[in-house]
């Protein structure tokens, strides 16, 4: 018998077995081989990070312990798990069919009881039925031992969302000291992608969600000074108003206020409306 098998997955490979003619037939019938992890609501994240006083979430500070977050106004609920090592954090509804996954401390992997997709702990899948990989979510433990959840990070363009704003210095981006030009990027702390644009030659400068108003794909800067939606082909001007359909509404625009220095200050709406 190999020696990489743990219990659990000897176990797991057995229920599958005896369940196949089931799962065959996409019943779940044979479902919760594991036991699910308790669930906790919280609040909104700020400025896109959860944080957890250790109080309230005893089973992470031991290792292989899990909990299942379910914060208010973020779309996924999420699960953190505690590896012995370190901590991870993965959405926790499975992409297949949108069951509660829960945390596998003996192989330090996330499990669906409904049909036995396998996930790792950085969300990458690992069996199917699911095809897709999990959102995966930094966490960082702060100066008081609070375990901080970054449920929004972005990519370092921009700089991070603080106390609901984001400043930037536009004269350290090229493209937006000539007309015509745009900048995209996700800041950290903001649900989605935003892009800067200079829509003519003055200094004014114009911030809006890159979410495509159609279904939410994010839009490109293309030549020619608009933004184009990759997905369904909609166009939008760099003011964010419709040129082209399927999309109808124009682009959210966010509120903002220059200065002569060259500084840019955002204001973020809060993450529940």
């Amino acid at each position: 018998m190999p020696d990489d098998l743990t219990r659990r997955q000897l176990v797991r490979r057995a229920s599958l077995v005896a369940c196949a003619p089931a799962l065959a037939r996409g019943l779940a019938g044979c479902a919760r081989r594991i036991s699910p992890n308790r669930t906790l609501a919280t609040g909104a994240p700020a400025d896109g990070n959860l944080s957890l006083a250790r109080a309230t979430v005893p089973e992470l500070d031991r290792p292989g312990g899990a909990v299942v977050l379910h914060p208010q106004c973020v779309p996924h609920p999420v699960l953190v798990a505690n590896t012995g090592s370190g901590f991870v954090a993965v959405q926790a509804d499975c992409p297949h069919a949108s069951c509660e996954l829960a945390w596998v401390p003996e192989d330090r992997e996330a499990e669906c009881p409904c049909h036995g997709s396998r996930f790792a702990g950085d969300g990458t899948v690992l069996n199917p039925p699911a095809r897709t990989d999990l959102l995966a979510y930094p966490v960082t433990v702060d100066a008081s031992g609070a375990i901080v959840l970054h449920l929004f990070a972005g990519d370092t363009v921009f700089p991070p969302v603080q106390g609901g704003k984001i400043v930037l210095d536009a004269t350290k981006y090229p493209a937006l000291q000539q007309a015509g030009g745009a900048v995209l990027g996700h800041p950290d702390g903001l649900p989605g992608p935003l892009v800067i644009t200079r829509p003519g030659s003055g200094p004014a400068l114009v911030a809006l969600s890159a979410l495509c108003t159609h279904l939410q794909c994010t839009v490109q800067p293309v030549a020619g000074g608009n933004l184009h939606c990759p997905c369904h082909g909609s166009s939008f001007d760099l003011r964010g108003a419709v040129l082209s359909q399927p999309a109808t509404l124009p682009l959210l625009e966010y509120g903002h206020a220059g200065d002569a220095t060259g500084m840019v200050t955002i204001t973020v709406p809060p993450t529940c409306p």
